[in-house]
């Protein structure tokens, strides 16, 4: 065909064909984008420091915030029964008398039987709620004194009611007889280290690692009966293990003060650097959060240094940040996911309350109307 003869309807359906490419592009150009959930305090201001956050197995509304003593008037506990819209206090029963800027240190929630819900608070030892925060009972006994300092929280996935929790004088262990008891053989003295966190590998759930500084990783295969060094070419001197995680498959990540993020696929006998994309620039070097991972996606993960926020897409291999609408001011203390929201990340703040990342929408909803094709006759000459 002539290209003079045909030259109007090429343009006609080029233009056709350029909307529908807008669109489809518009469309699938959605990223995870951050946003402000409703405010904990109604109050104008700065809200509670959230540290910690824990979401239903199955409701996509029920969110839980635990958090610090920070502004006046704040409770320890907050509930959300619209997905973060709006939350009321869930603390009652809590004490009353714990120092400001202190508070609940990890908040656990039993994905066997949601309304089971688990506090530790600065000093003040563990708490249980069996009404989905509605009224807390403490958990303290002879084996656990009530003014304990538990830091870290961890539920035997096998056997719900195998509840650990690490202290700063080692490790206790609620079993299914209602008591505690104390499972440090071969762990240091607690006057030579500091414990730093708990981690359970899901995949074998005998094996628990606990982090310390400044003697490095402690790993037991047996519940907590028995405790051994795991420290393979982690270096001598001090070792600084800020946090320990466990991925879905498996995997043992540490962040190491001084060296960064490392990951092992055999239990900590190698380690592979593994925080590329994660930077420091206000935050000492090798200073991150254990990685957090998304139980319907175990390739993603999340954590977080005085940099802000980093996300994963290949199981905790590399980092991109990840601060899409998180504003400059929202300093997060802590990151979660919500089991029941697919893609759908949340992040506590020190000042700013709650945020949750989600996939944005980008408008137009609807595509273009076509263009109507024309065809002018070509005029013979």
């Amino acid at each position: 065909m002539g290209r003079m003869r045909q030259g109007t309807k090429i343009v006609a359906i080029a233009t056709l064909l350029l909307g529908l490419a807008v669109f489809t592009a518009t469309v699938a150009a959605g990223a995870l984008k951050w946003s402000r959930l409703g405010r904990l305090q109604e109050t104008t201001g700065a809200q509670p420091l959230v540290a910690a956050l824990a979401a239903h197995p199955s409701d996509p509304d029920i969110l839980y915030a635990g958090a610090w003593l920070t502004t006046p008037g704040a409770a320890l506990v907050y509930r959300s029964a619209d997905g973060g819209a709006t939350w009321q206090a869930a603390d009652a029963g809590l004490p009353t008398d714990l120092d400001a800027n202190t508070g609940v240190e990890d908040l656990l929630l039993d994905p066997a039987n949601p309304d089971v819900l688990y506090a530790a608070l600065h000093r003040r030892g563990i708490w249980r709620s069996d009404d989905a925060g509605a009224t807390w009972q403490n958990l303290s006994d002879d084996a656990l004194a009530a003014d304990e300092d538990v830091i870290d929280l961890a539920l035997d996935p096998e056997s719900p009611a195998t509840l650990y929790a690490l202290s700063t004088d080692g490790l206790n262990v609620l079993s299914s007889d209602g008591r505690w008891k104390a499972m440090n053989r071969g762990l240091p003295r607690p006057a030579t280290v500091v414990y730093n966190g708990l981690a359970l590998d899901p995949t074998d759930p005998g094996t628990l690692y606990i982090a310390t500084n400044p003697k490095g990783l402690y790993r037991t295969t047996n519940g907590g009966r028995n405790w051994r060094e795991n420290n393979f070419q982690l270096g001598g001197g001090v070792r600084n293990i800020k946090g320990v995680a466990v991925s879905p498959n498996g995997d043992l990540f540490v962040s190491l003060r001084g060296v960064g993020l490392l990951r092992s696929a055999d239990n900590g006998r190698t380690w592979t650097p593994s925080q590329e994309g994660i930077t420091f620039t206000n935050t000492l070097f090798g200073t991150i959060s254990a990685p957090i991972f998304d139980p319907n996606d175990p390739s993603v993960a999340l954590t977080h240094n005085s940099d802000g926020v980093f996300r994963s897409a290949d199981g905790g291999a590399t980092w991109q940040r990840f601060s899409n609408g998180l504003s400059v001011t929202a300093v997060v203390t802590t990151l979660g996911f919500a089991p029941a929201r697919p893609d759908v990340a949340l992040g506590g703040t020190a000042a700013s309350g709650v945020w949750a990342a989600a996939e944005e929408v980008t408008d137009p909803p609807h595509p273009p109307p076509p263009t109507r094709l024309m065809f002018v006759p070509m005029i013979r000459r």
